[in-house]
C-alpha cells in the first residue's frame, strides 16, 4: 500500500510537472509571438523614421540651397549697387570737373542743327533764328573764352536771318497750292457740236438757212480767243498751268527768286492765252499771280551753317565724338 501510494504520488507530481511545463511552454510561446510582433512593429517604425529623416534631410538641403542662392543674389545685387554708386560718383565728379561743358556743347549743337533743318524744310527764318538764339544762350553758360568763336559764328547766322526778306514763304507756298487745286475748275474753250436743224424757219432768208447748216459756231469774246480745244488738249493746257505753279512752289522753297518769277510769268501767259477771261476764277487767279510776282524772294532763304560748324569744332576740341 505504501508503495502504491508512493507511485501514485509520483505519478501526480509528474502530471503536475508536465502541466507546469506545458503552461510554461505556452507562456513562453505567447511571449515569443508577442515579442516577434513587437519586433516587426519596431522595424516598421524604424523604417518610417528613417524615411522621415531622409525627407527632412532632403528638405533641409533644398532650403539650404535656396538660402545660399538668395544670399548669392543679394550679394550680387549689393555689388551692383556699389558699382552703380561708384559710377554715379564718377559721373558727378566728371560733371563738376568738365563733363557739364560737353553736355552744354552737345545741346547747343543739336539746336543749331535743328535750326538749319527748320530753315530748309519749312522756310521759317524766324523759327530758325529763335533756335540759334537758344543755342547761343546755352553756350553763354560756359564761362570760357574758347566758346567765343562759336558764339560769334552763331551771331553771323542770326544776322543773316534778321536781314532776310520778311516774306512769308510758307504762306506763299500754301497759296500756290490752293491755286493748283482750282486749275481743274477753270473754263477752257472746247469743241462743241453744231446745233442740228432739220428744216429751216419759214420767215428766215435763204442765206441764213445756209449758215445754219454749215459746221460753224459763232461766239463773241473780248480780245484774242484761242480756237476750241479737244478734251485731250484742254487737259494738256491744265497740266501746263499746274506744272508752272508747281515750279514756282519749288523755286520759292529753294529761295531762287529768278526761277520763281519765271514760273509765275509762264503761268500768267498760259492763263491769259488759253483760259476764258469771262471766268471769274481765272480772273481771280490772274490777280493773285500778279500780286505774288511783285514780292522779292531772293533773300528769303539765306545760307546758314557757320555756327553749327564752329560748335562741332569746339566739340572735337573737348574730346567728344
Amino acid at each position: 500500500m505504501t508503495q502504491d501510494r508512493l507511485l501514485s504520488r509520483q505519478r501526480g507530481v509528474t502530471i503536475w510537472l508536465v502541466l507546469i511545463i506545458l503552461i510554461l511552454a505556452a507562456v513562453i510561446g505567447a511571449g515569443g509571438w508577442w515579442g516577434w510582433q513587437e519586433y516587426q512593429r519596431l522595424q516598421s517604425d524604424k523604417a518610417g523614421f528613417a524615411e522621415q529623416l531622409q525627407t527632412l534631410t532632403s528638405q533641409m538641403a533644398s532650403q539650404r540651397s535656396d538660402v545660399q542662392g538668395a544670399l548669392a543674389a543679394f550679394e550680387k545685387k549689393q555689388a551692383e549697387l556699389a558699382s552703380q554708386q561708384i559710377k554715379d560718383r564718377t559721373a558727378l565728379t566728371d560733371i563738376k570737373t568738365g563733363g557739364q561743358r560737353l553736355w552744354l556743347i552737345n545741346e547747343s549743337r543739336a539746336l543749331a542743327s535743328l535750326a538749319s533743318q527748320r530753315l530748309l524744310l519749312t522756310q521759317d527764318a524766324i523759327a530758325a533764328r529763335r533756335l540759334l538764339e537758344a543755342a547761343d544762350n546755352i553756350l553763354a553758360r560756359i564761362d570760357d573764352p574758347s566758346v567765343l568763336s562759336a558764339r560769334q559764328a552763331l551771331a553771323v547766322d542770326m544776322d543773316k536771318l534778321s536781314r532776310a526778306s520778311k516774306v512769308d514763304v510758307q504762306g506763299m507756298v500754301l497759296q500756290l497750292g490752293a491755286l493748283r487745286q482750282t486749275v481743274v475748275e477753270l473754263a477752257v474753250p472746247v469743241e462743241e457740236a453744231p446745233p442740228e436743224k432739220n428744216r429751216p424757219e419759214v420767215n428766215q432768208p435763204w442765206w441764213q438757212d445756209v449758215l445754219d447748216r454749215m459746221p460753224v459756231n459763232v461766239r463773241h469774246h473780248e480780245g484774242r480767243v484761242p480756237l476750241p480745244l479737244t478734251a485731250e488738249q484742254a487737259s494738256l493746257v491744265r497740266l501746263t498751268l499746274d506744272g508752272s505753279l508747281q515750279q514756282a512752289q519749288l523755286a520759292l522753297m529753294q529761295g531762287r527768286g529768278e526761277a520763281y518769277r519765271q514760273a509765275l510769268d509762264n503761268a500768267q501767259a498760259t492763263l491769259k492765252e488759253w483760259f476764258r477771261k469771262d471766268d471769274p476764277r481765272a480772273a481771280h487767279m490772274a490777280e493773285v499771280l500778279n500780286d505774288m510776282g511783285g514780292k522779292q524772294v531772293a533773300y528769303a532763304l539765306p545760307e546758314i551753317g557757320a555756327g553749327l560748324q564752329a560748335i562741332e569744332a569746339l566739340k572735337r576740341k573737348e574730346g567728344g565724338a
